[in-house]
């Protein structure tokens, strides 16, 4: 089969490395493939790309199932030969010191040692899709080494992670009250997700106070996945009986609460409110008095 070899721009697409496992009438095979990726959380599915026609391709039909091993950053070699010859041109597991099999726990077909991921998976669907097939692997076993590292592929060569980027979010030292009053909010999840709105007079921030809490924020609430961000504030804050005009421009913030080594990652959309004639608000509190508005306004 002959393959059009990708354009400058294609090369630039960043990917993950893997070697799909299958076993046909003699005896287990390896490919090599970019595009693999999880599709699902419940229930874990795999979706791998690979091509029409491939010994790999026809192994899984047969077998409905397969295995996919996340390349490790010392396998490049192993990648390399997995992707450089098909099953029909040489018995590639068997070549001397590259491959090391270990014994799958859920399927028939055997896992690739030493890499990042071995994930077990039963064929649930199949599906031609421009010059690839997609199949989509139901995860029936999975498992992990965290002493390895993945295979990154970029521009024709192979890399490794680098040092971790750190997020554009900004710090803030909050008392301990106020971190713990949030990390309640979050439930364990990373990021609380907050619409609030700022309304500034005479270098003073309106404030409102929790009805469970005496702690004294900008007037916000945790609009539901889906909401639109400030018809809910809207909502929220005609609930609260404030008599706000909500600006239409978003501001976005994102922080990193801290006390102590205890953090809280918290997204605030915020917009610019105005008093109505017909408000009575009287709260106001300086934001030098408190971290968290200050680092909001």
């Amino acid at each position: 089969m002959s393959r059009k070899t990708p354009s400058k721009s294609e090369r630039y697409f960043t990917t993950g490395l893997a070697m799909i496992t299958s076993r046909g009438n003699n005896g287990p095979d390896v490919m090599a493939a970019e595009w693999v990726m999880q599709i699902s959380y419940h229930p874990v599915l795999i979706g791998a790309f690979i091509h029409e026609g491939s010994q790999t391709l026809k192994n899984i039909e047969r077998t409905k199932e397969f295995g996919i091993n996340v390349a490790s950053q010392d396998q490049t070699t192993g990648v390399n030969i997995a992707g450089g010859y098909s099953g029909t041109e040489l018995d590639k597991l068997k070549i001397k010191s590259i491959f090391k099999l270990i014994k799958p726990q859920k399927i028939k077909t055997p896992l690739i040692a030493d890499c990042t991921i071995n994930v077990e998976c039963k064929l649930v669907k199949k599906q031609k899709l421009g010059d690839h097939v997609m199949i989509v692997g139901k995860v029936v076993d999975i498992r992990h080494d965290e002493s390895k590292r993945p295979l990154i592929y970029h521009k024709g060569r192979y890399f490794g992670l680098g040092s971790a980027i750190e997020q554009d979010r900004v710090k803030v030292n909050v008392h301990k009250d106020m971190l713990e009053f949030f990390k309640n909010i979050a439930r364990e999840k990373f990021v609380v997700k907050c619409v609030g709105v700022v309304v500034e007079s005479k270098k003073k921030i309106l404030v409102i106070q929790g009805s469970k809490t005496a702690l004294e924020m900008i007037p916000f609430s945790i609009p539901s996945p889906g909401i639109n961000q400030r018809d809910h504030l809207i909502k929220f804050l005609k609930h609260m009986k404030l008599e706000l005009r909500v600006e239409d421009i978003p501001i976005m913030k994102r922080l990193i609460l801290k006390n102590g080594k205890n953090i809280q990652r918290v997204n605030f959309v915020l917009f610019k409110g105005t008093i109505q004639k017909s408000a009575k608000i009287t709260k106001w509190k300086s934001p030098t008095d408190n971290s968290l508005i200050s680092s909001l306004i």
